[in-house]
């Protein structure tokens, strides 16, 4: 007897089968049926099951920088006993740490243009709206946002080394690609969440009066996510926080600056023995986690109390990627750039009555960056309200780059910070050992 399959049985026929097995003492025999081949993918049925894929190369990304970014900035607290934390938590990051997210950025960005010539190839001109398609350049284009917000230079196709603009000029002409899809289609959320990277691309471009027009296109309670789940790719920051102590609270300005903000909740897990000052390793559980994820009222390194976020409660729990009320701060953010006080002071009230916070004042002047966030002039203002509204989203490294803010001098939460700390993050080693374009240039040599 040679079983090459069993299909769906019921109990009955599972019950016969077995029956038979015993009395012909048959051998069963599992054939591999070898490679999938390519003409068996161009099948109009596969097509949502290919954006999926394409999804789910995307959604490697979201919690992957999202984690290690608040390592390496001020989101959270490296309180682990990882290799990485303790460089990253310094501000140390090299073009070694760098390979991973260099790749998965790549990786999504490719896999969605692949999917859309397989798409082309099999749906024809249907390709053109179908809804599927609109969400591959989609993720094109926020892949490529991602890798221009957070790497100094860019690669693309073993060519060249190309400025960080690069990557964005690329995201809205994918970006644009998926409005023009998504409305043929009739798929809004796609086209609202393409407007709102496209405002992202161009905040990173300068380009502000794009960047509000495409802002205002997005509403403020609007959220695109990239979507996880517990049993297959789970939130990594809820692992490193909730199912281990490898990141906390204690010390950054969400828990010394901002305690109490809606946006940035918390957990206090363990309390310093000593309420006058931390004694390291002297931390007593509070109750208030046991039985929850692991429970650890320390962080890994055995000696800190752990301040656990609860903006990912659960393991799997999505990242935001498009929000609104990211738009109203652009917006924002632009009015500060030609000195409306008025106008970004509204913005910002938008945002913090969406979260239940209460309004600001008009302040006094545009005034410089402070750090500790001084809350007094605009451009602490803009930064509490970026910090707080994209916080554990993976943002917070472009902002402290483009604003060359005092934290990236030095900055430190637990332990001593470089100076000055790595504010984006270099061409991996491995693109400079294979790319004979660049093997040469400052970036590899």
């Amino acid at each position: 007897m040679i079983m090459k399959r069993i299909a769906r049985a019921g109990r009955g026929a599972l019950v016969t089968f077995i029956g038979v097995f015993a009395l012909t003492a048959c051998e069963l025999e599992v054939l591999n049926p070898g490679r999938i081949l390519d003409e068996d993918l161009t099948t109009r049925d596969l097509m949502p099951i290919l954006v999926s894929g394409a999804s789910a190369e995307f959604n490697h990304i979201g919690d992957f920088y999202a984690f290690d970014i608040a390592r390496l900035t001020d989101d959270l607290a490296g309180t682990g006993s990882y290799f990485s934390t303790g460089q990253y938590r310094r501000g140390v990051f090299d073009n070694e740490n760098s390979e991973g997210h260099w790749e998965q950025a790549h990786e999504a960005a490719w896999a969605a243009g692949s999917a859309w010539e397989r798409l082309q190839e099999v749906l024809e001109g249907e390709a053109n709206s179908f809804d599927g398609a609109a969400r591959l350049f989609l993720l094109m284009g926020l892949a490529h946002r991602m890798l221009g917000e957070n790497f100094c230079d860019l690669v693309y196709d073993k060519g060249p080394l190309q400025p960080r603009t690069a990557a964005f000029d690329s995201a809205i002409v994918a970006l644009n690609q998926s409005i023009t899809i998504g409305n043929a289609a009739g798929a809004s959320a796609f086209v609202t969440a393409a407007h709102g990277g496209i405002a992202q691309a161009n905040v990173g471009l300068g380009n502000w009066s794009a960047a509000v027009q495409a802002a205002a296109q997005v509403p403020t309670d609007f959220v695109h996510y990239a979507i996880y789940h517990q049993t297959a790719n789970s939130n990594g920051v809820w692992n490193e926080s909730w199912g281990r102590a490898e990141v906390g609270l204690w010390a950054t300005p969400a828990q010394t600056v901002f305690d109490g903000d809606p946006r940035a909740p918390y957990t206090i897990c363990g309390a310093w023995d000593d309420p006058s000052g931390p004694s390291w390793g002297e931390v007593t559980p509070t109750g208030d986690c046991t039985g929850q994820g692991s429970g650890a009222h320390q962080g890994a390194d055995g000696l800190t109390a752990h301040y656990r976020q609860n903006k990912y409660p659960e393991q799997g729990s999505d990242v935001p990627i498009v929000s609104g009320t990211e738009m109203r701060l652009i917006e924002a953010e632009a009015a500060l750039a030609g000195g409306d006080l008025a106008t970004f002071t509204a913005k910002v009230n938008e945002v913090r009555a969406f979260y239940g916070a209460d309004p600001i004042d008009q302040p006094a002047s545009v005034g410089a960056m402070e750090f500790p966030n001084a809350q007094d002039d605009a451009m602490s203002i803009l930064d509490r309200e970026r910090y707080l509204t994209l916080w554990i989203e993976g943002r917070r490294l472009f902002d402290l780059d483009r604003w060359q803010h005092p934290f990236l001098q030095g900055g430190t939460l637990i332990g001593p910070g470089a100076e000055p700390r790595v504010s984006c993050m270099p061409v991996p080693e491995i693109e400079c050992t294979l790319n004979p374009e660049i093997q040469n240039s400052s970036v590899c040599t």
